[in-house]
């Protein structure tokens, strides 16, 4: 994510550069370095949709970027003092782009720990927890979410599986293998379980990631965390009819 925000804002100004040394207009130029990084961004979503927030975040960066760009070139090219409604338009933009940059931080990775015990101070051994954990849902449908999942845990627990997952404890960027062991109520491998997980960030299409067995009861997937901030990952089994399924939420910094 930040990779292609300030990438593309990099790109803009490259593009702008080269376009004013090949002569083209103002006008011309400013709307060529904004609309071929977003373009670039735009065919980039269909391999990795981020959702519509950080979408609006990368338009509004790109295009206050090539705005303030073609402000200071025609007043540059003109010789003119610059009025002052254009440097409030600049500064407003300026400042847009560098609220957006700090939500996107916040949202991500949280709030500094320094900042967050500045302005939260909490007592001795508390841990403050900063990062967006994704929209929360409200009146009946929370209701039903809340049954769900006590509905799903008493299912576990009357199931008897023991399920034990490795790999999950300190996950890092990019690649990462995880294992699931798996035991009947008696304690016996369970072989020839249909598995899979499902991985992604909290209001995204998940990924689906079948599990590959190992060994007798041991599985594996090679799960991909792009970047930090909060995922969600849910682990479903089948075997004979029955099924167990639990979720995880887990936040990379």
């Amino acid at each position: 994510m930040q990779l292609t925000l300030f990438g593309g804002l990099l790109a803009v100004l490259t593009l702008f550069t080269l376009a004013r040394a090949f002569r083209l207009s103002a006008e011309v130029s400013g709307l060529l370095s904004a609309g071929l990084p977003l373009l670039a961004y735009i065919l980039y979503l269909f391999r990795d949709w981020t959702g519509l927030d950080v979408v609006a975040i990368h338009i509004a960066v790109f295009v206050s970027a090539a705005f303030i760009l073609v402000v200071f070139s025609r007043y540059r090219a003109g010789q003119n003092r610059l009025h002052w409604v254009p440097k409030a338009l600049i500064a407003f933009f300026a400042l847009l782009a560098v609220m957006n940059a700090g939500f996107l931080y916040v949202a991500t990775r949280g709030l500094p720990s320094g900042l967050a015990g500045l302005i939260m101070p909490l007592g001795e051994d508390e841990t403050i927890h900063t990062g967006f954990s994704g929209t929360t849902r409200h009146g009946r449908e929370a209701a039903k979410a809340i049954g769900t999942d006590l509905s799903r845990q008493f299912h576990n627990d009357k199931l008897g599986w023991n399920i034990r997952v490795e790999g999950l404890r300190q996950p890092g960027l990019g690649d990462h293998l995880v294992l699931v062991h798996a035991e009947d109520a008696n304690g016996k491998a369970l072989a020839g379980l249909q598995g899979q997980m499902r991985l992604g960030r909290p209001g995204a299409t998940q990924e689906v990631i079948p599990l590959v067995a190992t060994g007798q009861g041991q599985y594996e997937a090679r799960l991909t965390f792009t970047g930090p901030g909060l995922w969600l990952l849910e682990l479903r089994l089948d075997h004979d009819g029955k099924s167990h399924q639990q979720s995880w939420e887990i936040s990379l910094r």
